[in-house]
């Protein structure tokens, strides 16, 4: 069953930090240099099951919308893990037209996955696993 509590969404929280300094030196007269730099953090929902929503219509449609961004971003780590020339889909989904600047820029992600020590979680760990493994 899902957790009650959930918000049944992702979070996505973008920082700017923006530096400017003066140039000094000859020929450069009040010249300004600006060095700006992103930090995103991104707090995703866990994939649902829509079987466990199916009486609640709200829920399902939540449950098949996490599902649809979740497996977009997917198909966006292994577009962009193979190194080769192809289309990259960020465009089919909100969250990864978000992300675009963070997963296939010059920057740097960590992907962090929560797990449940419960055994009977067993298959939702190793799901997350598998799909944390493909970010790498």
């Amino acid at each position: 069953a899902m957790n009650i509590a959930s918000s049944r969404s992702h979070s996505v929280l973008i920082l700017s930090l923006l530096r400017r300094s003066q140039l000094l030196g000859e020929g450069v007269e009040g010249g300004i240099a600006e060095v700006t730099s992103n930090l995103t953090l991104v707090d995703l929902a866990g994939s649902e099951k829509a079987a466990a929503n199916e009486n609640n219509a709200e829920r399902f449609k939540e449950a098949v919308n996490i599902n649809q961004s979740l497996f977009v971003l997917r198909r966006v780590i292994t577009a962009l893990s193979r190194n080769a020339d192809e289309h990259v889909p960020y465009r089919e989904s909100k969250l990864t037209s978000l992300l675009q600047h963070a997963i296939g820029g010059k920057g740097f992600m960590i992907m962090l996955a929560c797990l449940a020590p419960a055994d009977k979680y067993y298959e939702d760990n190793l799901s997350t696993l598998q799909y944390a493994a493909q970010a790498a």
